[in-house]
C-alpha cells in the first residue's frame, strides 16, 4: 500500500479501480485536406456551438444556472473575436484551420498565464476546454468523454476540464484525482454540485496505473493505492 497527499477539491471518501483519462491525446493535423480551410473552421465552429448549446440547455434544466453559466462562457470563448480574427489571418497566410485556430488560442492563453490575478489564471483550463472542442470538430473527432463503467471508478486525469465533469455522475464516477487544478476552478464547482469527492495530487501519474485500486479520503487529503481489504473496510466504516 502506498500513500499520497494532496489538496482537497471536494471532501468525501471513495474506493474503486482507477480509470486513467487521457485528455491530451496527440493529434496529427496533417490528415486535414480541404481546399477551403476557412470553410473547415466555420463548420467546426457551427457544430461545436450547437453541441455546447445543447449542454447549456441540459445543465440549466437539471442544475438551473449553477452549471449552465460555465458553458455559456465556453460558448463565448470558442467564438472569441480576437481568437477568430487571428485564426482567419493565419489561414490566409497558408496555415490549416487546425493550426491557425490552435496557435491563435495558445497566444490568448499565454496572456492569461502571465496575469497576476489567480481567478483569471484559473480560467485557462476553461479556454482550453472550449477551444479544444473546436479543434476536435475540425478533425471530425468526438470530444465528449463518456464516463460509463460496470462499477464506479476513480478517474485520474491531467487537467480538470469542465466538459469531463459535466458527463460524470456518482453511479459511474466514485471520485477523481487530477494532476493539475485548484479548488476555485469551475470543474471543482461542478464536482461539488454533483457531490463527487476529489483531490489534486501533482505527481499522481508517477504512482498509479490503470486498474490499480484507490481509497480516496478527501476528508483528510490523502489517497491509498492498492490498500489491504481490512484497511479499506475500517476506514469506510469510520466515515459511514
Amino acid at each position: 500500500m502506498q500513500k499520497c497527499l494532496g489538496l482537497v477539491v471536494n471532501p468525501g471518501i471513495a474506493f474503486g479501480k482507477i480509470y486513467i483519462l487521457c485528455n491530451d491525446e496527440a493529434i496529427d493535423s496533417s490528415v486535414i485536406e480541404h481546399p477551403n480551410q476557412l470553410e473547415v473552421l466555420n463548420k467546426a465552429l457551427v457544430e461545436s456551438t450547437k453541441r455546447i448549446e445543447e449542454q447549456i440547455q441540459s445543465a440549466h434544466r437539471i442544475y438551473s444556472d449553477r452549471i449552465s453559466v460555465i458553458f455559456e462562457a465556453h460558448k463565448l470563448m470558442m467564438n472569441d473575436s480576437m481568437i477568430l480574427d487571428k485564426a482567419k489571418a493565419k489561414i490566409q497566410e497558408g496555415f490549416s484551420a487546425y493550426e491557425a485556430y490552435k496557435q491563435s488560442t495558445q497566444e490568448a492563453i499565454s496572456l492569461f498565464k502571465k496575469h497576476p490575478n489567480e481567478y483569471l489564471r484559473n480560467r485557462i483550463v476553461d479556454i482550453e476546454d472550449a477551444t479544444d472542442r473546436v479543434l476536435s470538430s475540425i478533425l471530425d473527432k468526438e470530444y465528449e468523454v463518456v464516463c460509463t463503467f460496470d462499477e464506479p471508478r476513480i478517474l485520474v486525469m491531467k487537467k480538470m476540464k469542465p466538459s469531463i465533469f459535466f458527463n460524470c455522475d456518482k453511479d459511474n464516477v466514485a471520485g477523481f484525482i487530477s494532476e493539475e487544478g485548484s479548488y476555485n476552478q469551475h470543474s471543482g464547482m461542478i464536482a461539488r454540485t454533483k457531490d463527487i469527492p476529489g483531490m489534486i495530487i501533482s505527481n499522481i501519474f508517477e504512482h498509479v496505473k490503470d486498474n490499480d485500486y484507490i481509497l480516496l479520503n478527501a476528508f483528510e487529503g490523502e489517497v491509498f493505492i492498492n490498500p489491504e481489504d481490512e484497511f479499506v473496510k475500517k476506514l469506510l466504516e469510520e466515515r459511514r
